[in-house]
């Protein structure tokens, strides 16, 4: 059977991309023995080439500047495409090691909640713990802005893809976490960033994650 358009396409722009990557190689070997090879990137990037999906997410937790497991098998974390195809949604994890079976989305799913808000999500922004703070100074008072960030932090990070339009969003759980400062004042931003659509969507896509994990739904291919 023939090709679809779409596949021959989509199948050529990911040739170009792996050409271009190739001609890093020696960076390449160099990023892989240091656990930082986007190998699961590659395969998914593969997956959706192959399959004509234009409409999806692919969702991760990586950690920012935490030590990376011994096991091999979790040199990146997991990462989990959702993507929309004759009328269904469908969920596929992707690890290191292995790749696990498609399974199937009722209506209540990340990607249908990421379209019906999709203006909301785009412009909003997780702001940082801040607190202001009034100083005198002669005869004004200056307003100080107070910030605090961690160098080790995990974060939620989404790739959004309707079409050929793509938007990357990500959010440190420090930012929705941090509620009081040291010296007793409050983050101005808690209960904001707690009330934003993004974080409505990070609290279904995490939730429905954990519960496939718990019932062992994810099976191997």
């Amino acid at each position: 059977m023939a090709p679809k358009f779409c596949e021959i396409v989509a199948l050529a722009n990911l040739s170009s991309k792996l050409m271009t990557r190739a001609i890093f190689l020696t960076l390449f070997l160099v990023w892989a023995m240091t656990g930082q090879a986007q190998i699961i990137d590659l395969r998914v990037e593969k997956y959706i080439a192959q399959n004509c999906i234009d409409t999806l997410i692919v969702y991760s937790y990586p950690c920012s500047g935490c030590i990376r497991s011994s096991d091999s098998c979790h040199y990146e974390e997991p990462h989990y495409l959702i993507w929309q195809h004759n009328g269904g949604v469908f969920l596929k994890r992707f690890d290191y090691c292995k790749t696990y079976r498609a399974l199937p989305l009722d209506s209540s799913n990340p990607l249908a909640f990421y379209l019906k808000n999709k203006r909301i999500i785009d412009k909003e922004q997780i702001r940082p713990p801040t607190y202001y703070e009034l100083r005198k100074n002669k005869q004004k008072t200056d307003t100080l802005t107070v910030t605090s960030t961690v160098d080790h932090s995990s974060y939620h990070d989404f790739e959004f893809v309707l079409k050929e339009k793509k938007n990357h969003k990500y959010a440190d759980i420090y930012d929705f976490d941090f509620k009081t400062f040291d010296n007793g004042r409050k983050n101005i931003y808690y209960t904001y960033n707690q009330k934003t659509r993004f974080k409505a969507l990070i609290d279904l896509t995490t939730a429905l994650l954990k519960e496939f994990d718990d019932t062992n739904k994810f099976e191997g291919e």
